[in-house]
């Protein structure tokens, strides 16, 4: 049986006919906006002078809601927020030995016999005044600008050592005194490192990979590693060489320190033992699954190092 419409709504109907010629549903013209040309231009004036400031500051220079702001950056104007990285300039030399060393790599870091016994080293150095927060900083600009910063801090800092795999993370180790020398790193893979890799019974099976810092290049460092690591360790004048200011292809240094840093200053640190604990429990915080994805970001890394001719590849993760 047909249902037959009730008489209001033929009544309404036959109104909705009257007033617009149609029977149609009426176009919905929704909250009118109230986002000017002459507020558009006052916004991009606003990124001009400075292009790192944040959707937070935006709006109260412009005296307009964030979400409207947020909204002429993207929608209207077409900037983009870009991510700052710290980068190390590449020489024409380095390309090569850039290459050379991920066609190298790649096969050892996808050998199953070598899953979890790869482990990648570095230090970084932590101000309890804080530091730049790449991770929050964006620039805004309608292309990649490609800005670099440089920051000089003064206040109390601490230099924090962690060796990483795609199983476990190791430490962090604090280093005492101003900086990290080749007396004190000996001392830290001497009494630190290797006693708790004997521990975990990786000693004789493990692959150490440290960087080509001055600390790690001495006659008394490299002299040990080719005794406890022999054949097994990767670095400057090692017998697997690592690529000279290639800070991206490192695991602790395109994750770990950009990922804790943000954490670790979320709020006001007060003191070097505060800033201690929080790095602390930050690296302690990070879960199994992220580190397999970071070593699978390894390889990434790596294939695209060789794809670019060894040159620098941000642009394409």
């Amino acid at each position: 049986m047909t249902n037959i419409p009730e008489r209001h709504t033929v009544t309404s109907i036959y109104q909705k006919f009257l007033e617009t010629g149609s029977v149609g549903n009426r176009a919905h013209t929704g909250r009118p906006s109230t986002i000017t040309e002459d507020k558009v231009q006052e916004i991009q004036q606003i990124l001009d002078d400075e292009p790192s400031n944040s959707v937070r500051t935006v709006p109260r220079e412009a005296n307009i809601s964030k979400y409207q702001t947020h909204q002429i950056m993207r929608d209207i104007i077409g900037y983009k927020p870009y991510m700052m990285h710290s980068v190390q300039q590449l020489y024409d030399e380095d390309m090569d030995i850039r290459v050379e060393m991920s066609e190298h790599l790649i096969p050892i870091l996808e050998d199953q016999r070598n899953d979890g016994n790869i482990f990648f080293s570095d230090e970084s150095t932590f101000y309890v005044s804080g530091v730049v927060n790449k991770h929050n900083c964006r620039i805004w600009a309608p292309a990649n600008p490609f800005t670099t910063i440089e920051s000089a801090m003064k206040s109390p800092k601490v230099n924090v050592w962690c060796a990483m795999s795609d199983k476990q993370i190791i430490g962090p180790y604090f280093f005492e005194g101003e900086t990290v020398n080749r007396q004190n790193y000996l001392q830290m893979l001497k009494n630190y490192f290797f006693p708790i890799m004997q521990r975990k019974r990786l000693h004789n099976k493990m692959i150490f990979q440290q960087d080509g810092a001055p600390p790690h290049f001495s006659k008394e460092v490299r002299a040990w590693l080719n005794e406890k690591f022999s054949g097994r360790w990767i670095g400057r004048g090692g017998p697997i060489s690592w690529a000279p200011r290639s800070p991206d292809l490192t695991p602790l240094d395109f994750f770990l320190w950009a990922y804790i840093k943000p954490k670790v200053y979320k709020t006001k640190v007060n003191d070097i033992a505060e800033l201690k604990e929080r790095i602390e429990q930050e690296i302690k915080g990070i879960k199994k699954e992220t580190l397999e994805n970071v070593f699978d970001g390894v390889v990434k890394r790596l294939k695209l190092c060789i794809d670019v001719n060894g040159d620098t590849f941000e642009q394409y993760l």
